[in-house]
């Protein structure tokens, strides 16, 4: 097995070069360009910085940050990957195809990329070259590590999201990796500044002994503080042996498992994001809403008009001598409030579908879930790309757990109070083919009423969330603010969690009523 298994990975590592002579010269080109990239990220450190202690920080960071995106990324991102699953149908064991996809997953080129940086670490690194054993046994648990990480997080996703999931996964990953992007550029700048050393210094000293830098501590150690870093190569060690045992049950579990296959007759390309989400109720809903937003006038008018109020609020205050950089905190949680309570009359702005989903019997919470899909994917980078913005204003990066905790319950509390009124207090509103600047008219009452209490009720929800992480940005310390975070995300999903219950009983108490309303609309 492992024998044919090295066989089809050799074809595959040289299968990049086939095809015309320009793709093959392309990838030629990419392969050496990555691996100059690697030998630069080892040599760079010892050109710049002469302090062994310094350097030793630097390389705890960086080899932590590739170990954490080799552990992460394949959960998102695997579909270049062998998988146990592909192998089932072939006479073996589950324990003989785990030790073949482990023991030639080495015949791969991200793998070999590693192997070039890692080898790099260790020729340039001349401290780590007494005792001469600790370095190389510290760089291949390294390898070995990211190694075991890949096939063990990749199976992971592969059992748990399938092919079905798959597209919802990579757009998450996707979204994830631009919100948290501002946060590393925010951290990279903070650590050029006056207290980056510092900071850098504990970010690594708490680094090392986790298993993704372990590895690269352990050398430093090893001329000064040979048992400290023995203790490093176990916790290395260790994380190793644990992914194996739980490789093997991933293996045999894959191998005796099987997705609900695919209806051949349903269409599978060309129909936007219906292809990134799967056949149920509440991701239906979300697929059709993310293509109403994209598509529909009426919200886009709507999105632009959001960011005026915090605009407004801040030339106000300008004008009234008011220190702008105190008031760095004010637009963001406004935008958000505002975003999350657009939605209070969703029912009315999709009147021509609602009949569809008391008709077909979809559950209410559905409903209310899935149309809230456009609000939390703008919503949750915006958050969290401008929560490392304020913060780069304030100053002072230990506030960033508690401004991020206090924008994402913002988010979530508006959200939850717009998910029960836009099915207990619908007004008329621009009907679907209309301008967006049209109103049009009815009799009754009600859209005043609904858009204050909405807003009212909102703000008083968000207050809790609000005095808390006021109160850790206040007293700058890490504990408070983490404490702020914790207390933003839970207090805020609880409320948007009753706000889709509430909102969804609703629902299937008065769809039909809904119908009649939004017709009366239409």
């Amino acid at each position: 097995m492992v024998a044919r298994l090295f066989r089809l990975r050799l074809t595959l590592l040289g299968s990049v070069f086939r095809g015309s002579f320009a793709k093959g010269l392309r990838s030629l080109l990419l392969i050496v360009v990555l691996a100059a990239v690697g030998v630069a990220l080892a040599l760079l450190p010892v050109r710049l910085i002469s302090d062994v202690g310094e350097r030793s920080v630097i390389d705890t960071i960086i080899g932590s940050v590739v170990l954490i995106a080799a552990f992460v990324v394949p959960f998102f991102e695997n579909r270049r990957n062998l998988e146990p699953r592909q192998l089932a149908l072939f006479p073996s064991q589950p324990g003989t195809v785990a030790v073949a996809l482990l023991v030639t997953s080495v015949v791969s080129w991200p793998f070999l990329l590693l192997v070039t940086w890692l080898v790099a670490l260790g020729v340039f690194r001349s401290e780590w070259h007494e005792p001469g054993w600790i370095a190389p046994a510290s760089l291949a648990l390294a390898a070995l590590f990211a190694l075991c990480s890949v096939r063990v997080v990749s199976a992971a996703s592969r059992l748990m999201a399938g092919a079905r999931h798959a597209g919802t996964l990579r757009t998450a990953g996707l979204l994830l990796f631009v919100a948290f992007l501002p946060v590393a550029v925010f951290a990279g700048a903070t650590a050029f500044g006056p207290a980056g050393g510092a900071a850098m210094a504990d970010t690594a000293e708490v680094l090392g002994w986790t298993p993704f830098g372990a590895a690269f501590a352990a050398p430093a150690l090893a001329a000064s503080e040979p048992g400290e870093a023995l203790v490093r190569l176990g916790i290395v060690g260790g994380a190793v042996v644990f992914l194996i045992a739980l490789w093997i049950p991933l293996v045999w579990v894959s191998n005796q498992s099987i997705d609900r296959p695919l209806e051949p007759d349903v269409a599978r390309r060309g129909l936007g994001w219906f292809e990134r989400f799967p056949a149920r109720p509440s991701q239906v809903i979300a697929a059709r809403q993310l293509t109403y937003w994209a598509r529909d006038p009426r919200y886009r008018v709507a999105l632009f008009a959001i960011p005026i109020a915090p605009i407004v609020m801040l030339v106000a205050f300008w004008v009234a001598g008011a220190d702008l950089r105190s008031l760095a905190l004010v637009p963001l949680p406004i935008v958000l409030l505002m975003l999350g309570w657009s939605q209070h009359n969703d029912v009315a702005m999709d009147s021509t579908a609602i009949w569809e989903h008391v008709a077909s019997g979809t559950r209410g919470r559905a409903d209310r879930a899935g149309r809230l899909a456009p609000v939390m994917m703008i919503g949750v980078p915006l958050a969290l790309i401008g929560s490392s913005i304020t913060v780069t204003v304030l100053g002072d990066w230990r506030v960033l757990p508690a401004v991020a905790g206090l924008n994402l319950a913002v988010l979530f509390v508006s959200s939850g109070v717009s998910s029960v009124f836009s099915v207990m207090m619908p007004y008329p509103t621009t009907r679907p083919g209309d301008s967006p600047f049209v109103q049009p008219q009815w009799s009754g009452s009600g859209s005043g009423l609904a858009q204050t209490l909405s807003m009212v009720l909102s703000i008083v929800l968000a207050v809790p969330a609000v005095w808390f992480s006021v109160s850790a940005i206040l007293d700058i310390e890490l504990t408070s603010n983490l404490w702020a975070l914790l207390f933003g995300i839970g207090y805020g999903l609880f409320v948007l969690l009753m706000g889709v219950l509430i909102g969804g009983r609703i629902f299937d108490r008065s769809g039909p009523e809904l119908i009649a309303v939004t017709q009366v609309f239409d």
